[in-house]
């Protein structure tokens, strides 16, 4: 059965009546709509319900069963159309609003298509839907999305030759993919050139108003009692990391991100306005020899740039809009819309000495009316102890020696958390820590903050690079002490192993091996992984995130500074006239490339034809006849059928093909191959 079906499936591909490509008009709406599926998935539901009516209304028109709508229905359903979008996006242009258009105008255009025959309309279609498929990359540049548009530029390029030939008969389906595959050939070269000489410009080529608003997976500029532990079950990665040289010890793997400094007893949040921008060297003392290692950065729709304490030094597409800033976060001048990749030289041991006066005052208001068992006990450890060093080690004693639990489940806190969390509940996960133990030293007098950021890496082994992941969001403490400048303080490492609750354990255990927790017996955690199907799932998953990191340095890593690196290897200078020039010379050196060979082909093809008829012609002068070679075809064919009436019908195959051949304006290899045969069996 199986080779009956490879047969039949063997002579629908060779045969010249295979017309699935052919019959644009019905499989039109077919490929729009999985051209549109990555909108549909992200655009208002309604807008995607409103795209598929539309693409049913057409399908069952081509199956005809209904007729397409009047002129009169046609403008109802485009006003029906606008008034969906103002429903959801108001006036606002924004991206997603002029995606959700484009889209509803590219399906509405197929209520015009009068019959299969419609030039005008199925071509405009067809290359509109080009069009859509390079806007996706307005979302990503993932390597899983460029594979689905060149797949689908394939089948719309399949589509344009059939169609090119109408109302004549369509190619074989197997001309008809050699056909595309050399006009692809031809194309890649040029897609190559501009690829390494086109010059890059830092920064987004545009921003649109819904730009800096879109929500995306991850840390956020505010914190309360179960935002971070919301993130722990996520996979998603957050940013990918290669380190030249050493890997940090568990405990200097603190990513540092969003400092929240104001809060009313419940919710945190960063100072406003936005800190000024300051130099690193003006901020950092470094104490330690200096960690480089390159970030890859997934979008998260902000402004930050996740790097490990402290950083010292950048460079990246931007680097003229990297800054750090007066609480020692860094930042970028624009939100982070794309992949983005950067170099970051750190030091895991620094002296941060530098405050204001308004920055110690932030860091010491406690919320009036808010959680007064905390003020009273830190109260009562300011009384106790003069020096503030001993305060800090009462707060993380506390949490010690008190039988607290971390877990990622614990109860809703919403009234006076901090005190329901330190003395009634004593569960919580890191966020629960963290604001505790500031609200504790602010009302001790100590100055205090919360940072956010991720804590710990995963080693992709396939790779050898490392994944932060969303399940790696943490929080933890920053104090400041008079000699010692801001200290960083994890009131959530002091818990012992003995009081980590399982559920921790059930999200990503790869995580915990560079936790900064107390994880003294991982192994046997994880028994579980010793299965050979989550080795080869482990094994499989590696690989494909291995083949994603190479794409994102290679590809989409490719940026100012790899382009000036590779025009130094080459001898030249950087200047974008450099550029230019190279474009330029490379384009015209492409042409008389593809030229040359088109000219050598095109005489291979015409000395193996016109030898083969010099062949024929000596076989019929062989058999009687005085032929020139300076005669015509169709004189030959005249004189022959005279001289040979009882093979006229091979002779004119013969003659016609060669005809067809020499001065048609398509090379059919199939006919060459017919035509080479018919001479080599005729005989006179």
């Amino acid at each position: 059965m199986i080779n009956s079906l490879s047969i039949i499936f063997k002579n629908i591909i060779h045969s010249s009546q295979f017309n699935l490509f052919s019959s644009v008009h019905t499989f039109l709406p077919i490929i729009i709509f999985i051209i549109l599926l990555p909108h549909l998935i992200t655009i208002s539901p309604f807008i995607s319900l409103y795209i598929v009516t539309i693409l049913l209304w057409f399908t069952l028109h081509t199956l005809g069963i209904i007729s397409l709508p009047g002129r009169l229905l046609r403008f109802s359903l485009v006003v029906i159309a606008l008034f969906i979008l103002m429903m959801n996006y108001g006036i606002l242009f924004s991206q997603k609003a002029s995606l959700s258009l484009l889209s509803i105008m590219v399906c509405l255009k197929l209520l015009e298509i009068h019959n299969e025959l419609d030039r005008r309309n199925i071509f405009l279609i067809l290359f509109l839907g080009y069009f859509v498929l390079i806007t996706h990359f307005l979302h990503s540049q993932d390597i899983i999305l460029s594979i689905f548009v060149f797949l689908n530029s394939i089948i719309l390029t399949l589509m344009l030759s059939s169609f090119n030939r109408k109302p004549q008969s369509a190619l074989p389906f197997k001309d008809n993919i050699r056909l595309i595959t050399h006009l692809f050939v031809k194309a890649l070269p040029i897609a190559i050139i501009l690829f390494l000489f086109f010059p890059r410009i830092p920064g987004p080529l545009w921003s649109l108003p819904e730009d800096g608003q879109s929500s995306s997976t991850g840390l956020s500029d505010t914190m309360y009692p179960g935002s971070v532990s919301e993130l722990v079950d996520s996979d998603e990665i957050a940013f990918r990391i290669d380190f030249n040289g050493t890997i940090p010890s568990a405990d200097k793997l603190y990513w540092r991100g969003p400092v929240l400094s104001e809060t009313d007893g419940f919710l945190w949040s960063q100072k406003k306005p936005e800190p000024l921008r300051k130099s690193f060297p003006e901020v950092v003392q470094n104490t330690s020899d200096p960690l480089s290692y390159t970030i890859t950065m997934e979008p998260h729709q902000k402004k930050w740039l996740f790097a490990l304490e402290m950083p010292t030094n950048t460079q990246g597409d931007t680097i003229e809009g990297f800054y750090l800033s007066t609480d020692f976060q860094l930042l970028n001048k624009y939100n982070i819309h794309q992949l983005t990749q950067y170099d970051v030289t750190s030091a895991t041991q620094f002296f941060l000495n530098q405050v204001t006066e308004d920055e110690l005052k932030a860091a010491l208001k406690f919320p009036s009316s808010s959680n007064p068992e905390t003020y009273q006990l830190g109260k009562q450890w300011q009384a106790t102890y003069n020096d503030p060093r001993q305060i800090v080690l009462t707060g993380l004693n506390y949490f010690k020696n008190n039988p607290f639990y971390y877990t990622k489940k614990p109860e809703v806190m919403l009234d006076n958390p901090s005190d329901q969390f330190l003395f009634d509940e004593l569960r919580g996960f890191c966020e629960h820590y963290a604001s505790s133990f500031v609200l504790l030293m602010r009302s001790a007098g100590v100055p205090a903050r919360v940072v956010t950021g991720y804590q710990g890496i995963e080693k992709n082994d396939v790779g050898n690079y490392y994944i932060v992941r969303q399940s790696n969001a943490h929080a933890w403490a920053e104090v400041w002490l008079e000699d010692d400048g801001w200290l960083r303080v994890d009131p959530t490492t002091m818990i012992p192993a003995n009081r980590i609750e399982a559920d921790i354990f059930q999200t990503n255990l790869e995580r915990l091996n560079f936790s900064s927790l107390n994880f003294p017996d991982l192994p046997n955690l994880s028994a579980q992984q010793k299965t050979t199907f989550y080795n080869f799932y482990k094994q499989l998953k590696q690989s494909i995130d291995n083949i994603k990191h190479s794409w994102n340095n290679w590809i989409l890593g490719y940026d100012k500074s790899k382009q000036g690196l590779l025009l130094k290897l080459m001898g030249l200078n950087t200047h974008w006239q450099t550029l230019i020039f190279l474009l330029l010379a490379a384009m015209i050196s492409l042409v008389v490339i593809i030229q040359l060979v088109n000219i050598y082909q095109q005489h291979r093809k015409t000395d193996k034809v016109y030898h083969h008829y010099l062949k024929f012609i000596n076989k019929l002068n062989r058999a009687g006849m005085s032929l020139q070679i300076s005669e015509g075809p169709e004189a030959v064919k005249q004189k022959a059928i005279i001289q040979f009436p009882q093979q006229r019908l091979l002779i004119q195959n013969i003659i016609n093909h060669y005809i067809q051949i020499r001065y048609g304006s398509l090379e059919d290899l199939n006919l060459i191959k017919k035509f080479i045969k018919e001479v080599q069996h005729y005989q006179a």
